[in-house]
Formats: structure tokens, C-alpha cells, sequence
């Protein structure tokens, strides 16, 4: 107990503490829009064929990047007291609070294009959060503190993924959605909180010009890293999960599980395993090299995949939804501290938002445009084949990873002369 008592003061006193509720408010909107929106959906009538198209509403995580280099260089009134990057966070927490408002007076059934729009809306500021508070990670913390600051950032997603999920699902049941959503903008004040506890250290005032803000950061990423190996690799590492985490909640429904099965396993006790797992990556962080990490992993993802389509043959079996749902979050607890430490090494503080960005929304594609096509596939193909699928695809990310020669250490530091 004492040495935990020493870690917390630590994380308190290293000013790592506010990751924690700054991972609540990014997590939330993305499981808002995402696995929460589509069992509202179905609860509301909708078909399943348009509600994978609402995965659609996500694309700004995919392309986030765009807008990464405005963060990285423009200055917003304010922002020389409050901080750079922290006003503009501020900035983007308050548009996911309008959005949230608008949200819960509209009806999926009879407004699906407004809903759509709204949704589209929160994603792009909900994307925008997470661009700025990972710039935010990279830039104030390094070295060992970076593993552990972002295992507590992943300890507190978990936490917005635990409110936004089994909390969501489970008031579900006692309040109509429209009420649902109004209370998850508690989630985004957490957020706001620990935003304005936040330390930002002043960084360098570099002129905004393209050459800065697009040209020097691509640059010096591509000085340090094999660009073509790097981008295919992340978007086939990740297509595995893009397709199989966004039919999961309309697949416990279909195959007979009840929403309070769903929040109980899938939230509550999947959450558990997760925070097991974070924990677990947390460890092997300082202990072992990123390439046997992400083989592991990669192969667990497929063992996953296999045991969705047992889960789809067997039906609503709970001690089998249970396996599926341990294999499932070990993945996503260890993978998520891993993946974050593993992308975050390979970008300069200097274009912090801009690289991050431009890495961690190539995981995002496979995640948006293969989840958008996921309903019709599930649909055509049942859920045994769909899942089986799902875990073909992480294969040839292996077989790249098998050839890589992996460098991520050379990062944390500032780019050359601009």
C-alpha cells in the first residue's frame, strides 16, 4: 500500500496526474459516437445496413491530420497565458459539450441526417481533442516518464470507456437515450478540469508558413523513419480491429444477448480484464523491445477473431462471451499503452501534433472505411465467416513486422534547425 501511496504522489508531483481525466474526455466521444450511437440505433429501429454507415461519422479521426499542422503553429487569443496547445483543447472540449446538447433532443428514427450531421460534428472536435492532448503528452513529458504517463492516459480512457460504455448502457435502461447523452457531457468536464491543472512549457515560436507547417515536419519524419514500411504497416496492424470492434455491441444483440448481459460482460467485466491489461503493458514496456510486443499481440488479435466466430456458432453463451471478451481487452489494455508509447517515440516534440497526428490517424483508416462496409459484409456473410475474416486480416501485418527493423527510440527529441 505504501508503495502504491508512493506512486500516486509521484504521478501528482511529475504533473502526470492530469492525463488521467484528459483520457475520460478523449475517450468518451469516440465511444459516444462509435459502439453506444450504434446500439441506440438499434434500439431505435434502425437497420443494420444504415447503421454501419453511421461508422462513417468517425472519418475525422482518419484525417485529423489535416488540420494538425494549424494547431502545431497558430495561436489563439489567450493562448500565451492559458498555453498553446491547451487553448486550443479548451476549445474543442467546449464544441463536443454543444454537440452533446443537440444531440440529445434529436430522434434516430425521423431525423437520421441531422443526427448524422451532429455525430459527424462531435467526432471532428472529439478528433481534435485527442490530436492536441497527445501533442500535450509528447511535448511534457519523455523518457520513462512517457511510458507511465501514458499508461495512466490509458488508465483514464479506460475509466471514459467504462462511463461511456456499461454506465451509458446500464442508464439506458432507466432513462430514455436523449438523457443518456446529456449526462455523458460529465465526461468532458473531467476533462476540462484536468486541462486547466495541466503544465504546458513554452516551446519555440516557429513561423507559420507551409513549409513549416506541412514541407520540415514530413521531413523530419521521413529522415528518421522508412515512410512506406511505416504507413503500411499501421493500417494493416489495425485492420483486424477496425472490423471486428465495430459490430461488436450489434452483434451481441443479434445473437440473443440482453442489454444488461452486454453492459455487465462487455463494459464491466471487460473493463476489468482491460485495466488487468494496462497494468500488464505498463511492465513489459521497459522490459521488452516493441517488435516481440506487437508479434504477441498480433497473434492474440487473431485468436480473438476465432473465438467471435465460436462465440456467433455457440450463440448467447455467457461463459463463452466471457473468453472472447478476456482475449478481447488483454489485447486492447496492453496493445493500447504499447501502441501509444510505440507511435509517440517516433515524433519530434517541434511537430508533435502534426506527426502523432498523421501516425495515429493511419490507424483510424481501416477503423472508419472497412467499418463502413462492415454491416453489409456481416450481412451477406454471417457472423461465424465475418469474424473469421476479421482475424485473416491481421496476417499480413505479420509477415511485415517478421522483416521490420524497428527504430522507435530515436524519437522524444527536438527536430533539426528550422
Amino acid at each position: 500500500m505504501a508503495r502504491f501511496l508512493n506512486r500516486i504522489k509521484g504521478y501528482c508531483q511529475s504533473g502526470m496526474m492530469p492525463f488521467l481525466g484528459l483520457g475520460i474526455s478523449v475517450q468518451a466521444p469516440i465511444n459516444l459516437m462509435g459502439g453506444l450511437l450504434m446500439l441506440w440505433l438499434k434500439d431505435s429501429g434502425v437497420g443494420l445496413q444504415k447503421i454501419g454507415l453511421f461508422a462513417m461519422v468517425t472519418l475525422p479521426y482518419s484525417l485529423k491530420f489535416l488540420w494538425a499542422p494549424l494547431i502545431d503553429r497558430l495561436q489563439l487569443p489567450g493562448s500565451q497565458r492559458f498555453g498553446h496547445k491547451k487553448t486550443w483543447c479548451l476549445l474543442f472540449q467546449i464544441g463536443i459539450l454543444v454537440g452533446l446538447i443537440c444531440l440529445s433532443f434529436l430522434n434516430p428514427q425521423t431525423q437520421t441526417i441531422p443526427l448524422f450531421g451532429v455525430c459527424l460534428f462531435i467526432a471532428v472536435c472529439g478528433a481534435s481533442q485527442e490530436l492536441t492532448v497527445d501533442a500535450l503528452r509528447i511535448d511534457t513529458l519523455s523518457g520513462e516518464r512517457l511510458n507511465q504517463g501514458t499508461v495512466l492516459f490509458q488508465f483514464g480512457t479506460r475509466l471514459g470507456y467504462f462511463a461511456a460504455t456499461a454506465g451509458m448502457i446500464a442508464l439506458s435502461g432507466l432513462i430514455s437515450w436523449h438523457w443518456v447523452y446529456r449526462l455523458s457531457m460529465i465526461m468532458i468536464g473531467a476533462g476540462v478540469i484536468s486541462l486547466i491543472c495541466l503544465y504546458e512549457p513554452r516551446t519555440k515560436q516557429i513561423p507559420a508558413t507551409f513549409k513549416t507547417m506541412v514541407i520540415i515536419p514530413f521531413r523530419d519524419l521521413m529522415q528518421r523513419q522508412n515512410m512506406l514500411w511505416l504507413c503500411s504497416f499501421i493500417i494493416l496492424y489495425k485492420m483486424c480491429n477496425g472490423m471486428l470492434g465495430k459490430m461488436a455491441y450489434p452483434f451481441y444483440a443479434d445473437i440473443g444477448f440482453t442489454k444488461s448481459q452486454i453492459a455487465m460482460v462487455s463494459a464491466t467485466f471487460g473493463s476489468l480484464i482491460t485495466t488487468i491489461g494496462i497494468c500488464m503493458g505498463g511492465l513489459v514496456l521497459g522490459r521488452f523491445r516493441f517488435k516481440p510486443l506487437l508479434m504477441t499481440l498480433g497473434l492474440i488479435e487473431i485468436l480473438t477473431s476465432m473465438a467471435f466466430a465460436g462465440l456467433a456458432i455457440a450463440g448467447p453463451s455467457i461463459p463463452l462471451f466471457m473468453m472472447v471478451i478476456v482475449f478481447d481487452n488483454i489485447v486492447g489494455g496492453i496493445g493500447g499503452a504499447v501502441w501509444s508509447v510505440f507511435l509517440s517515440r517516433m515524433c519530434s516534440r517541434d511537430f508533435s501534433a502534426t506527426q502523432y497526428g498523421f501516425l495515429n490517424a493511419l490507424t483510424m483508416v481501416p477503423l472508419t472505411l472497412l467499418g463502413a462496409g462492415s454491416g453489409w459484409l456481416a450481412h451477406l456473410c454471417g457472423w461465424p465467416i465475418y469474424f473469421a475474416l476479421t482475424g485473416i486480416m491481421m496476417v499480413p501485418a505479420l509477415f511485415m513486422l517478421c522483416y521490420a527493423r524497428l527504430a522507435p527510440d530515436q524519437t522524444q527529441k527536438s527536430a533539426s534547425t528550422v
